[in-house]
């Protein structure tokens, strides 16, 4: 070979070398000619919460050099690091990460779908207040605050049913005529597996004011006394009145009952101060005045033929002594 043609092998090699081949750009390795770089980013599509993250990957071929630039496409996006992490924003929205070739003259991208969804909130339902004493017979407004749903009704049920009182559509609760716990339901019409309840305590009613008296029934002479005897319960104020239905019947002061001087069958009625509704009542029955004895005087005397001897005599009755007409 002679030296113009050495010459003009070298000269071709290194024009070669220039126009093909091989080159770089800043140090980067390109692709082989003919072949065409490409970036695939994973996972492809994936879901999150406002202010969650996501690792994303990026698998390059076509090139030895495999680097990538993340970005997030949309402003406000959420935000991604030179890893792939991926962290959401706190509105809900789709978003696209996007993993560029890091060689400049390569225009090749991965692009994976960003759904930032908040949790369905669940329906909840609270009733106020959620604990409440109600009296035996006495009534109690509720009210329910329901979360989680625009349909704010509900359904009011006592759990235990009528026997333990019953709650209006509007949320009163009536309560039974005894003592029990109950249990009062307020139910989501939007979403009927959701309620929330409330404990009411219902007292007993206090045992009514009662009267007695001693002795219910009586026999006695007439113009004689009888001593009754009267009891209050249930109340502190055991104080009471005393009366005789019959006009004309006797009379009755503090319990001591003086029968008139005529037979006859009388009531003498004990009445509860606390509660004038509740009374108790005796029945006498009183007989005839009764002779007890009889006194003459003097008891003995001497008269002469033909004169007097006056004399004079008392009766004495269950009614008094009196003198004999």
């Amino acid at each position: 070979m002679t030296r113009r043609s050495i010459a003009g092998s070298i000269l071709a090699a290194l024009f070669a070398s220039a126009c093909g081949g091989s080159s770089s750009e800043s140090g980067l390795a390109s692709p082989p000619a003919g072949q065409t770089v490409t970036v695939q980013t994973a996972p492809a599509d994936a879901s999150v919460a406002p202010g969650a993250t996501v690792q994303f990957s990026a698998q390059v071929t076509g090139t030895s050099y495999t680097s990538v630039v993340w970005s997030v496409a949309e402003a406000g996006g959420g935000t991604v690091d030179a890893a792939g992490l991926y962290t959401a924003p706190a509105n809900p929205g789709t978003f696209h990460v996007r993993a560029d070739s890091a060689i400049a003259s390569v225009k090749s991208s991965g692009t994976s779908i960003v759904h930032v969804t908040s949790a369905p909130q669940q329906v909840a339902v609270a009733v106020n207040p959620a604990a409440a004493t109600v009296p035996a017979g006495g009534t109690f407004p509720f009210a329910a605050a329901v979360t989680g749903s625009t349909v704010g009704t509900v359904n009011w049920t006592v759990q235990e049913g009528s026997s333990c009182g019953s709650v209006t559509s509007s949320g009163v609760y009536s309560a039974p005529n005894a003592g029990a716990t109950c249990h009062v339901l307020a139910t989501s019409t939007a979403d009927a597996t959701k309620n929330g309840s409330a404990t009411v305590t219902v007292t007993a009613p206090a045992p009514a004011v009662a009267i007695s008296i001693d002795p219910p029934v009586a026999t006695l002479d007439a113009c004689k006394a009888v001593v009754f005897t009267a009891t209050v319960t249930h109340s502190s104020n055991t104080a009471k009145t005393w009366s005789v239905v019959e006009t004309g019947g006797g009379t009755v002061l503090n319990g001591i009952y003086t029968a008139p001087q005529t037979a006859g069958t009388f009531h003498v009625i004990a009445t509860s101060v606390a509660d004038p509704t509740k009374t108790a009542q005796g029945t006498i029955t009183v007989g005839p005045e009764k002779v007890v004895s009889v006194a003459v005087s003097p008891g003995s005397g001497t008269v002469t033929a033909s004169g007097t001897l006056p004399f004079a005599a008392a009766v004495t009755t269950s009614c008094g002594t009196f003198a004999a007409q």
